[in-house]
């Protein structure tokens, strides 16, 4: 049970009323949709009514094809991302911690998280060919770089007095990395994290749509093809969904591991590249 302290709403209740005040508009959006469709008022032939969408989600849901692609797409996300997070977090941390890597590396690593993740869709389906490795190619590349210059940047941070004190109690360059940067960086890796994850999820659609036969990409173009609008909305509304849900696991285990800190408090400090 939510429990309001020193006058002030507890933040479960407070989050959940946030959702609910915020489902107004979509929820208006799509009456008035309905209401336009069913009154003729929507003359456009490939703009279904809402209720089509809903029937086309359940037949897919039905027929096995939404699981499945579904589950080929969060597979190619998730792997990518928690791959280039992993490298991006190593290769912040040693941009952070030596001078040396840092002159001699940054020009090239600015030039390269420049560049657009979907620039290398036609490069890694030449390579990989169309398959799922090619996918988690490409969400790993738009994973590393969010998570590096956030890590980087982080690491940096220590503070003069810690270092002192690390060094005047002898520390290893890894006693150094695991007890002062990475706990110092951390709020700024979680920010990261969210962000890449979100990216990861885009490319990875973005990934099937041009290169990979299979996954929700796939399932949106197939559906152009048979020029099935319902269901390519149906697509777009559950990718929405998911989405959310993705973002929202993510959250809540943040509040798990670092209680009491707050994304938005930090994120104008990350690079959502």
């Amino acid at each position: 049970m939510a429990v309001a302290v020193a006058g002030r709403v507890a933040p479960g209740r407070r989050l959940g009323r946030s959702l609910l005040v915020g489902l107004i508009v979509p929820v208006a959006l799509v009456l008035v949709w309905q209401l336009l469709k069913s009154l003729g008022a929507l003359p456009y032939q490939n703009i279904p009514a809402p209720t089509d969408i809903g029937a086309a989600a359940v037949q897919l849901a039905a027929d096995g094809q939404l699981g499945g692609n579904f589950l080929h797409t969060l597979l190619a996300c998730l792997a990518g991302w928690a791959l280039g997070s992993a490298l991006g977090v190593v290769l912040g941390t040693a941009l952070g911690m030596s001078r040396w890597t840092w002159t001699y590396s940054m020009a090239s690593v600015e030039v390269l998280r420049a560049i657009p993740a979907i620039a290398f869709i036609p490069i890694a389906v030449i390579v990989l060919a169309q398959t799922l490795q090619m996918e988690i190619a490409i969400t790993t590349w738009v994973s590393i770089w969010p998570v590096a210059v956030s890590t980087m940047n982080g690491v940096a941070g220590v503070s003069p007095a810690h270092s002192e004190l690390a060094r005047s109690l002898r520390m290893s360059r890894m006693e150094r990395i695991r007890k002062l940067a990475l706990p110092t960086a951390a709020p700024k890796i979680l920010v990261a994290l969210r962000l890449s994850l979100s990216g990861a999820f885009a490319l990875a659609i973005v990934a099937e749509i041009v290169g990979d036969p299979a996954g929700v990409g796939y399932a949106l173009v197939n559906a152009q093809q048979q020029v099935r609008p319902d269901i390519m909305f149906a697509y777009i509304v559950l990718i929405g969904a998911a989405g959310l849900v993705l973002n929202a696991l993510i959250t809540l285990a943040f509040r798990r591991l670092a209680p009491g800190f707050h994304l938005a408090q930090t994120s104008g400090g990350s690079d959502g590249r």
